[in-house]
């Protein structure tokens, strides 16, 4: 009952000072709302569970290969692992991302999913809503059989139930409809269909790496000892083939951390900023708080006179951090949904569609959590100054000089030293994320993306026969695309204000490549660790387009790649400099893909292929017409504005292959802003927190010397009666400020250090302690601060010494 009165009395005296309300309640509302969605994303992301049956239990399983590490395996080695390993894993199953052309049933459309082992459905405990899943019958039989994904059938096929048993066109192979994925399963990536593997035909020899791996452990089972176990198979596998499979080894670890691993040391930083953000909020809410006690000190001593207890005025000061916590947390709370919403706006390709950010349970726990801790940090040290005021003292009104004001006061500047030194530490991680992004723009990835437009086509590849020899396939294929390929590149060349058209397999920094190997130089001793290169399918204009200089030799020609991969090939500067010694390439041999040795007749510039952030790779290229690639992408540059080509590129290729996808019409400038998406993502967030604790600092600053002002109106009315002038009053609230700006800068530097050492990941070209970007924000926060402290300061000095006097 004492506290209901309590919080009755509290409601009727926060609603005579609306201002002291509304500004403590935004306050902590700002910060619980900063929490709350980041918490959200981080809690949808890195600490929900996957959303499959006994997600817990499923690991991904890949190949350790110096210098591969966690990579697919062959056919071969897939069976093996999985028959030697069965008392680790209660289910095996193997994995080929895939894309295919869905045609016959309105426009076309690119499609990208899976071909999967009848293991791989098991895995996940058949996720299925409609139908079922295909099983050894259908993966033996070579039955071409598909599993629709939930948003595939919806968007597709109308949600129609009588889908099952349909066939239906992918890559212009008829395939029977037997099942419908549940709406939480898209596994691997965002699925939309899956297909068998046909694993029993395939004829992919022991060194064909292309099955990607997930396993489910046996109750009991720990990653480690299934480790022991796959690793004892391949020491086998090792000593048998020891071309293929030596130095051999297995990696398992939980499936979470495959999907979202590289999220978390962001994510992490970015709750920690949130975090802190809200330790700047209950900051102010405290010197709010403090301050309201002070200007209760009379009423308070006049309770304490009558018979109050101590433990019913904290009760009384306490009662109003309650309230203002309260309302505070659920504003907050009520604010973080449409946070959510803007911050996933915001990043709406960044994470997995595995993620299922929201406000649930999880986060209003985490939200009341703040408020208590708030509550805590912010109302006790009010309520035990409120517990200890002298009822004499104060109603004579003597409590402002005396030493309980004086503790007081130097709280309040505590806690804006901190506030300062949260601030600075935000704005250094900003500074140095900013810096990466810029050092970022700075490099140079080989390639001259102004004026180029890019498009991806999907072209309709032969299927592979199951048992077909894959060299007589990839024949066949070259046969039926290779002139394709070249009607395809004439006709955009030949467009209205086209200068020049090229193609390739895999654009240059979109962090996607095609197939790698290992090589061999004759006459060259490469380590087997070091000997991997990249290979590149491209036409004879696709330099010249992206403006990727020729260092030595000559391009490719329209004769190139007419019989088969030809004897020719190109390399860049990277794959002499590690190969070659740097020099001498042209005329050289090299012997990869199908080991044969083929002939170096160029040398082309580096073009950073995974990123601004990593050098280039060693590429061997060769003729876009002998590709088994079916995504390419095309580069047209332009005589003029890139972006106007886009409509008739467009129209074109409708004309010129009504059933061919088209995917990811944009500039080269727009592909590469793609690269550098989620540290422009962070930099906002950081950014934006940091401009927050800066305001949040600046008016806690500004609140403290304010009250400073009017705690020593008289003082400074003396000061200038004896004689100071409008200086000196300037000197002495200016050095009161700088007494707590300078802590605050020295605890926040730091602060940003320690914040630099864990970003450290993310940055690029700048060092975690950078000198000029700590400096920088150091010196606006200085300035912020002075400006903070000018304002009540200036007010100060014009205070006319008879009327500070008279006041008293």
């Amino acid at each position: 009952m004492n506290w209901l009165h309590n919080l009755k009395l509290a409601a009727r005296a926060l609603r005579a000072r609306p201002s002291f309300f509304a500004t403590a309640t935004a306050t902590l509302a700002l910060g619980v709302c900063a929490l709350a969605a980041i918490f959200s994303v981080y809690d949808g992301v890195l600490l929900k569970p996957l959303p499959y049956a006994r997600a817990e239990r499923i690991v991904a399983v890949s190949r350790v290969q110096p210098p591969v590490d966690g990579a697919p395996v062959s056919r071969p080695v897939f069976q093996e692992w999985r028959d030697g390993s069965t008392k680790a894993f209660a289910a095996f199953g193997g994995y080929q991302q895939a894309s295919m052309n869905l045609t016959g049933a309105g426009s076309a459309e690119r499609l990208a999913g899976a071909n999967v082992t009848p293991g791989f459905w098991q895995v996940f405990g058949a996720p299925l809503a409609l139908g079922r899943a295909f099983g050894d019958d259908e993966e033996n039989r070579n039955e071409k059989v598909v599993v629709l994904s939930d948003a595939l059938w919806r968007d597709r096929f109308g949600a129609a139930a009588d889908v099952i048993g349909r066939d239906i066109l992918l890559d212009g192979a008829s395939f029977r409809v037997i099942g419908v994925a549940q709406p939480s399963f898209r596994y691997p990536g965002d699925a939309q269909f899956w297909t068998p593997t046909f694993l029993p035909a395939s004829t992919q020899p022991r060194g064909g790496n292309y099955l990607s791996m997930v396993a489910r452990l046996r109750d009991g089972m720990q990653a480690g000892a299934a480790k022991q176990m796959l690793d004892g198979v391949a020491a086998w596998e090792g000593k048998n083939w020891p071309d293929n499979n030596g130095n051999l080894s297995a990696r398992v670890v939980p499936l979470q951390d495959v999907v979202f691993g590289r999220l978390r040391q962001p994510l992490t930083m970015l709750l920690i900023a949130s975090a802190l953000v809200l330790l700047i909020a209950c900051a102010n809410l405290a010197n709010l708080m403090l301050a309201r006690g002070q200007q209760r000190e009379r009423e308070l001593a006049l309770r304490r006179a009558l018979g109050a207890g101590r433990e019913g005025l904290v009760h009384a000061v306490l009662a109003e951090a309650a309230i203002i916590c309260a309302i505070g947390a659920t504003l907050g709370l009520l604010a973080a949904g449409p946070a959510v919403h803007a911050l996933l706006a915001l990043a709406p390709k960044l994470l997995p569609t595995q993620s299922t950010p929201g406000i649930d349970w999880r986060v209003a726990g985490a939200a009341l959590v703040a408020a208590v801790a708030t509550l805590l940090l912010a109302g006790l040290a009010p309520a035990w100054r409120a517990s200890r005021v002298d009822p004499a003292d104060a109603l004579r009104g003597g409590g402002r000089d005396l030493g309980g004001s004086r503790a007081q006061g130097r709280l309040r500047r505590a806690l804006v030293a901190v506030e300062l030194a949260i601030a600075l530490t935000l704005l250094g991680g900003s500074a140095l994320l900013l810096e990466s992004l810029r050092h970022l723009g700075a490099v140079d990835a080989g390639v001259r993306s102004e004026g180029v437009l890019t498009a991806r086509v999907a072209l309709d590849l032969p299927t592979q026969a199951p048992g077909e020899d894959m060299l007589a396939w990839l024949t066949r294929v070259q046969k039926t695309n290779g002139p394709r390929i070249d009607a395809l590149i004439a006709q955009v060349a030949a467009l209205p204000g086209v200068a020049s058209a090229g193609l390739v397999d895999a654009l240059p920094i979109s962090g996607g490549g095609g197939g790698n190997g290992s090589v061999i130089v004759p006459g060259h001793d490469i380590p087997d660790d070091q000997n991997l290169a990249e290979f590149r399918f491209v036409s004879p204009d696709y330099f010249k387009t992206l403006g990727i200089p020729l260092r030595d030799g000559r391009v490719f020609d329209t004769h190139d790649g007419r019989e088969g991969f030809g004897p020719d090939v190109l390399v860049n500067q990277a794959f002499v400099d590690r190969f070659l010694g740097g020099k001498g390439a042209v005329g050289q041999q090299v012997g990869a893909i199908d080991g044969e040795l083929r002939t170096i007749v160029g040398v082309v510039g580096d073009a950073r292929q995974y990123g601004l952030e990593e050098a280039a790779r060693p590429e061997i290229y060769l003729p876009a017409r002998v590709t088994w690639s079916s995504d390419l992408t095309l580069v047209i540059k332009a005589n003029g504005d890139a972006a106007a080509l886009a409509q008739p590129l467009r129209r074109t290729l409708a004309q010129f292959a009504p059933d061919m996808p088209v995917l990811a019409v944009r500039t080269m400038e727009q592909a590469t802003r793609l690269t550098t998406a989620m540290r422009r993502f962070n930099l906002i967030l950081m950014g934006a927190f940091a401009g927050v604790a800066l305001a949040l600092a600046a008016i806690g600053l500004y609140g403290v010397i304010s009250g400073s002002v009017g705690q020593r109106r008289r003082e400074l009315g003396v000061r200038q009666a004896l004689g100071a002038t409008r200086g000196d009053v300037h000197k002495l609230m200016l050095g009161a400020g700088l007494r707590m700006v300078a802590p605050g800068l020295a605890l926040g530097l730091l602060g940003a250090l320690a914040l630099g050492k864990l970003i450290a990941a993310q940055l690029y070209g700048v060092g975690s302690a950078d000198p000029f970007a700590l400096g920088t924000v150091a010196i606006l926060l200085l300035l912020v601060a002075l400006a903070a402290c000018a304002i009540p300061t200036l007010r100060a000095a014009r205070i006319p010494p008879m009327e500070a006097l008279r006041d008293e």
